[in-house]
């Protein structure tokens, strides 16, 4: 406390009753908390010197220094004390407080909803009312009718965005699903919006909600680890705590698929963002075609009908994440983003991972592709679905696509539902 330390926490621009804010939250989710402090220069500044170098008496003095102002100690302790009970702080009641967390995830046989009664209800019959509701809507949208017979798809692109505004473009997607043919696994890529050192963590916990639980299959994962070492594949693992890109895929598949056993085999996806600074495609990697090529090789020799499902969203601009527009996000750029997107959609259609890489990497990652990790490990997949003598391939159908732009134009996310057949 002498030397405060922030933790490494995402700041993101809010207007709260027309006064600029800057939102603090932890990307790793041990604190559940959003801290709200005013955008100004001078708080800004006070958190700028609480990097582990500066005591509170520095932290007056190189106050005094910009501003001409005192700031009592006092202050500076409460905005302290504040943070550190909160867990922004990287002190020693936060390791402990992690360390109690992460001990609490281990000890448990399922990983436990983290969004049911927040993002979506805790009653089963108000999930599946809320659910039913968007397939509808989805219909309504595009005027389609009750499905006839028609194929089912081999894998699923499919939005993690909250289901308040994502809602539709789930509802359209997973209406392509037939209920009837239910799949003997599903793989589910996730996002990880944390920081991480693998590329891919799986987990062998099963997923509870409140529709039930989906299984985990560990038989598959047993094969995995003749592969790649248990100290590799899940030393990370708690990471799936507070991450919900998963979550949301396994809520809409047992609504589909309703009072039968799910089986599914949870992945999650960490940043490109190494390889979009090397502008090199991530299947050079080691780690990456070390993982991947063991993943497949198993679940090919398993024999098990396979449906693959990434939740991934697209862009996400705005002043929230950085862009500078200080009246809000321009109609004109949102126009942008949109073409940009459609053109990584058709290299997704296509099947094509590298050059929907290259999309991305050549412009830096400009308009922050969080979905890139969990659609590239997707479309490499897709040969699993092929035998050696078929000369086609499998390709994406877009199904539906969205923006959702804040009303005060600071946050745009776009997302889409895509099946591959």
């Amino acid at each position: 406390m002498d030397k405060p330390r922030l933790r490494d926490v995402s700041l993101q621009s809010a207007v709260i009753n027309g006064s600029p804010m800057i939102l603090l939250k932890d990307p790793e989710r041990f604190s559940e908390q959003t801290l709200c402090i005013p955008e100004n220069e001078a708080m800004l500044f006070i958190l700028s010197r609480m990097d582990g170098e500066h005591s509170i008496v520095d932290i007056q003095a190189d106050f005094m220094r910009r501003f001409g102002t005192l700031l009592m100690s006092d202050q500076i302790r409460s905005i302290v004390n504040t943070l550190s009970e909160n867990h922004f702080l990287d002190d020693e009641e936060f390791h402990a407080y992690r360390n109690s967390v992460i001990e609490s995830f281990r000890e448990s046989p399922v990983r436990t909803s983290l969004l049911a009664g927040t993002s979506y209800p805790a009653d089963p019959g108000e999930i599946k009312n809320l659910l039913d509701s968007f397939i509808q809507k989805a219909r309504c949208s595009v005027g389609k009718e009750i499905p006839g017979p028609r194929e089912q798809p081999r894998a699923l692109i499919a939005p993690h965005i909250d289901f308040a505004r994502g809602g539709r473009v789930y509802g359209a997607i997973y209406d392509e699903i037939l209920a009837e043919e239910m799949p003997d696994l599903f793989v589910l890529l996730g996002t990880v919006h944390s920081p991480a050192s693998s590329l891919f963590i799986p987990t062998r916990k099963s997923f509870e909600t409140p529709l039930g639980v989906a299984e985990t299959d560990t038989d598959v994962l047993h094969e995995l680890e003749r592969c790649l070492p248990p100290e590799k594949l899940y030393g990370e693992d708690f990471v799936h705590q507070g991450e919900h890109s998963i979550e949301f895929q396994i809520l809409w598949l047992q609504h589909i698929y309703s009072g039968r056993r799910i089986s599914i085999l949870p992945i999650l996806c960490s940043s490109f963002q190494n390889f979009i600074f090397q502008r090199m495609v991530p299947d050079l990697d080691p780690e990456f075609s070390a993982f991947l090529s063991g993943l497949k090789s198993v679940l090919e020799k398993s024999g098990k009908n396979l449906m693959v499902i990434a939740g991934a969203d697209l862009s996400h601009v705005g002043s929230s994440f950085g862009d500078p527009f200080a009246r809000g996000v321009p109609d004109a750029f949102l126009e942008q983003v949109r073409r940009h997107d459609q053109t990584l959609l058709e290299t997704i259609g296509a099947g094509d991972a590298h050059l929907f890489f290259d999309t991305i990497a050549s412009r830096n990652d400009c308009y922050r592709v969080c979905g890139l990790p969990p659609i590239y490990a997707l479309l490499m997949m897709l040969p699993i679905f092929l035998k050696s003598e078929d000369e086609r391939k499998i390709t994406g159908k877009l199904i539906d696509y969205d923006q959702s732009l804040d009303q005060e134009r600071t946050t745009s996310v776009s997302f889409a539902g895509m099946a591959f057949y």
